[in-house]
């Protein structure tokens, strides 16, 4: 590993295995539990993963770019590929994000494209049908909404001193949340409902469809 990072090992395995604090100007060095220390692997790995992403970005950009003033009439196709909605058996915080962008994907073609529009056509006074649509703000605001959506909650319950924990984020929500629309938990849903749900669960009724999140971890 050290070799493919380019760096010294015992620096490596130090890094991995220590943390470092400066306290009144004084250096401190404590060995990591476990815990920490496969945290401190798994950070460095999202690291590593970050910047390569983002070479790989810039690189194609870069192959890209018009380098001859020649070419500048050349044709080039760009590809935009957008998150994918993701319902799998078991669901966690990384399908909750990427089904969070798909809503906020939504709700940007929503606000540029039919809701704008059918506002200048009804200026305009062009006579037109209507296209209905699901204005799914309400979703982005169950999510994003500041004091009590559920982020804000998240957040809430990661800084809060006692014994706090993933059960405890789950009663959170469903005392701010108890009687949304479009969400619901194991002991706030129906029998019907209950049989398809976990106790350690909350689902979300989202624009593309229903999707259960596991709070563990």
């Amino acid at each position: 590993m050290s070799q493919l990072l380019g760096v010294n090992g015992t620096v490596l395995t130090e890094a991995l295995t220590h943390k470092k604090i400066i306290a009144k100007g004084e250096e401190l060095v404590s060995p990591l539990n476990l815990e920490q220390a496969s945290s401190a692997r798994d950070a460095l790995s999202k690291a590593v993963y970050g910047r390569t992403f983002t070479w790989l970005v810039n690189k194609i950009n870069a192959s890209l770019a018009y380098k001859d003033e020649s070419l500048k009439n050349s044709s080039v196709i760009g590809l935009l590929d957008i998150y994918g909605f993701e319902v799998f058996q078991h669901n966690s915080f990384e399908q909750f994000c990427i089904n969070y962008c798909n809503e906020k994907l939504q709700q940007l073609f929503i606000e540029l494209t039919l809701k704008s529009e059918q506002e200048e056509y009804e200026a305009e006074g062009i006579t037109w049908e209507p296209v209905q649509y699901f204005n799914n703000k309400i979703i982005c605001d169950l999510v994003e909404e500041k004091f009590k959506g559920i982020i804000s909650i998240l957040d809430e319950e990661c800084l809060r001193p006692g014994d706090a924990s993933d059960f405890t984020f789950l009663e959170k929500l469903e005392n701010t949340l108890g009687g949304h629309p479009h969400f619901v938990t194991h002991k706030l849903a129906d029998g019907k409902t209950r049989k398809v749900m976990g106790r350690d669960e909350f689902r979300l009724l989202h624009y593309a469809g229903e999707v259960n999140y596991n709070v563990n971890g």
